[in-house]
């Protein structure tokens, strides 16, 4: 039975240490995964008065962290991710802001924000692979743009019959319409089990990343990596 009780805290004293990596181990963490981003006071008028609030975009992050263990419980982080943030609108249609009687229709409506995002973290172990981390990240983008599709439209004022035009897609380069830095809050939490690390964060937008209007970037992300001890 001593026996047992023996190896039993020996297997568990092994499982804790490749769960967490020794003081002054520095380690490459490769990592992707998926963002929902959004952006604040960025509203979309079509027409003379119809306002479109933006809503959450699914995009693609991923790229590398490396990490180095300060103290048992403390460890700090820089990484380089490429992230497909921005934000989409809900198809909605108005008045036209030329006519009285014709309408437009908007569609698949897209801000594409492609940015490197440069994380600086430290991460507090609270247990046994499990790390809550707070920082400062600063965004650098590298191509944006907006699309959206376009269809005019009349209605008949005693049918109430829709007559449509001819749909016309828009694809936007909107590099000089951004900022060349963006900066951001990250807290997450991730946890880390035979060497595989899942890690969850949402970042929040402190400085306006857009020239014509007030607009902050947001966004979760939520990456899957390995740590490779160096």
């Amino acid at each position: 039975m001593k026996r047992f009780f023996f190896l039993l805290s020996l297997c568990a004293t092994t499982v804790f240490c490749s769960a967490q990596s020794r003081v002054g181990t520095f380690s490459i963490i490769p990592k992707v995964g998926v963002c929902l981003s959004n952006m604040t006071s960025n509203d979309f008028i079509i027409g003379k008065n119809t306002v479109c609030s933006p809503k959450y975009k699914a995009g693609f992050t991923g790229g590398v962290e490396a990490e180095y263990q300060l103290t048992s419980p403390l460890s700090v982080s820089l990484a380089a991710l490429y992230t497909m943030a921005g934000c989409r609108y809900l198809d909605e249609s108005g008045l036209s802001a030329l006519s009285s009687v014709n309408y437009e229709g908007y569609a698949d409506h897209t801000v594409n924000l492609n940015v490197i995002n440069v994380p600086l973290t430290l991460n507090y172990y609270v247990a046994d692979g499990l790390a809550i981390k707070a920082g400062l990240q600063m965004g650098f983008p590298v191509d944006t743009n907006e699309k959206y599709e376009v269809t005019p439209f009349t209605i008949n004022d005693r049918t109430g019959e829709h007559s449509y035009g001819t749909m016309v897609k828009h694809n936007e380069n909107t590099n000089d319409k951004y900022k060349s830095v963006d900066v951001s809050i990250p807290l997450g939490i991730s946890y880390e089990y035979m060497n595989v690390v899942v890690d969850a964060r949402y970042n929040i937008g402190v400085t306006k990343n857009n020239k014509v209007n007030d607009s902050k970037s947001n966004f979760f992300a939520l990456t899957v990596g390995y740590k490779f001890d160096m």
